[in-house]
């Protein structure tokens, strides 16, 4: 009786500390029936543990999952499905043996998901895992006809702040010393207004002297920074022991300094000195100056399926016909989607700018990929459309967001106001709306219809008719 007692004790003792393998404060999803599907369902690379509470090498690994976790925390979503409380998410995919790790792309089907069979370490699973987002990335800029510069070398270690340096050296060939030449501007007193204050492009500049031992650990990088920036920041190096006044001007008081320089605005640069920071920070200046995203109206077939089939995500607004709201109306509720448009551009509800360092085989890419596309349309303009998206049964207007990867729409039923759809997105992309989310096969085809001309509809008369033609006296 009371070997039965101390063994009844420890099983209890064993399963209560497996089960607190992982708690809300980690940083791994604990997944179940309810967020499990929208979890695997996220943009990006996800990645989900299947575990036994009575597994000691689900134990032993627990610790590594979640400091891979940690390190790549915003670049991978990391889950955990307690597959003894959960074994219906576990049937779905065969598990059969403890612990499993599943690997969900967005580029790929979640019926489809890859295994990782490699060793149990941080350092083995992050390699594996960057590899899978390095080929999402490279799926997604292949769809929107981005090149990716996959000889570009970084390095993937710590960088210095603000006031540190590189630790990287660098041997510049000549042909790599030219290229980067032409990237990087050298700017006097005698051209700096010109090309800097005078133009309406985005610029970064480094003042610098050339006794600096940080300057010319900069230099290496800067020179980087330039080349991956060509044809969106120009950059430019200022030596202030030369050209003092424009030192003075600045308030340069230590070197190196950067600044950037956009239509009259200065701002201080204060991250690190590599180049995937500075070039991390010119992309992020660049996207939000950009212009806003349009809002186009849906007029065609090949409009709406350009706009949806290859974006990531799609915004459609439904808005009240002319007769019911005249042209000041409607532009008013245009300018509600511009407005969240705009402010979300550069992030994953807008024209997105996919900041992204990969350290996997020495490469770092930074690319822009348009994610979200907007659309509007009159009311019952397409009434395909319209109902395949299951619009019209609580009046105008309306918005809907189309996921086609996923195969996957979600109606707002919040007020068409900046807040009501900013608050929309927002919970959508923080898998709080699944009860929205709703499943689809694909968007109908559509007939070609009018474009809305700016103006109000025209006004219909009620034609008078003369009673007495009728035979109906009239007593006045």
């Amino acid at each position: 009786m009371k070997v039965s007692l101390y063994i009844v004790v420890t099983l209890l003792i064993c399963i209560s500390t497996t089960r607190a393998l992982y708690g809300t404060g980690d940083p791994v999803t604990l997944l179940d029936e309810k967020n499990f599907d929208d979890f695997i369902s996220q943009p990006g690379v996800n990645v989900v543990k299947f575990y036994a509470s009575w597994c000691g090498h689900c134990e032993n690994f627990a610790p590594t999952f979640k400091k891979a976790a940690s390190v790549l925390k915003g670049f991978v979503s990391f889950g955990v499905v307690d597959n003894d409380a959960h074994g219906k998410i576990g049937d779905r995919f065969n598990i059969g043996g403890y612990p499993t790790v599943l690997i969900f792309r967005g580029d790929r089907s979640v019926k489809s998901p890859a295994k990782y069979s490699g060793p149990r370490t941080v350092e083995g699973l992050a390699e594996f895992l960057m590899k899978q987002a390095h080929d999402v990335i490279a799926s997604a800029a292949n769809i929107e006809g981005v090149k990716l510069d996959f000889d570009t070398k970084a390095n993937c270690g710590s960088s210095g702040g603000s006031g540190g340096h590189s630790s990287s050296q660098h041997k510049d060939t000549d042909s790599r010393q030219q290229g980067s030449q032409e990237a990087e501007i050298i700017l006097t007193d005698a051209n700096f207004d010109s090309l800097v204050l005078q133009s309406d492009d985005d610029w970064l500049v480094a003042f610098i002297a050339p006794w600096c031992g940080h300057c010319q650990n900069l230099k290496p990088e800067w020179r980087k920074a330039a080349e991956q920036l060509r044809g969106k920041v120009k950059v430019g190096t200022v030596d202030a022991t030369v050209y003092e006044k424009l030192g003075q001007r600045y308030q340069i008081r230590g070197f190196p300094t950067i600044k950037y320089f956009k239509s009259g605005e200065v701002v201080d640069y204060e991250r690190g000195r590599s180049a995937e920071d500075i070039v991390a920070f010119g992309l992020e200046k660049h996207a939000l100056n950009g212009p806003p995203p349009e809002v186009k109206e849906i007029t065609s077939n090949s409009i709406l399926h350009e706009a949806c089939d290859e974006k990531q995500l799609c915004v459609i607004g439904f808005l009240p016909n002319l007769l019911d709201c005249q042209s000041k109306c409607r532009n008013r509720y245009l300018d509600v989607m511009k407005n969240v448009a705009e402010k979300h551009k550069i992030n994953n509800w807008g024209s997105v700018l996919y900041l992204l360092r990969l350290c996997f085989l020495e490469r770092v890419f930074f690319i822009t990929i348009p994610f979200c596309s907007w659309l509007w349309s009159g009311a019952r303009t397409h009434k395909k459309l319209e109902e395949a998206l299951d619009i019209g049964g609580f009046g105008y207007p309306a918005l809907v967001t189309v996921n086609l990867r996923k195969n996957k729409y979600a109606v707002m039923h919040g007020s068409f106001s900046v807040e009501g759809i900013r608050d929309f997105l927002h919970e959508l992309g923080h898998g709080r709306s699944s009860s929205n989310l709703r499943e689809m096969n694909s968007l109908p085809e559509i007939e070609d219809s009018k474009p809305w001309d700016g103006n109000d509809a025209p006004v219909v008369h009620e034609e008078e008719i003369d009673l007495s033609e009728l035979g109906i006296k009239v007593d006045l």
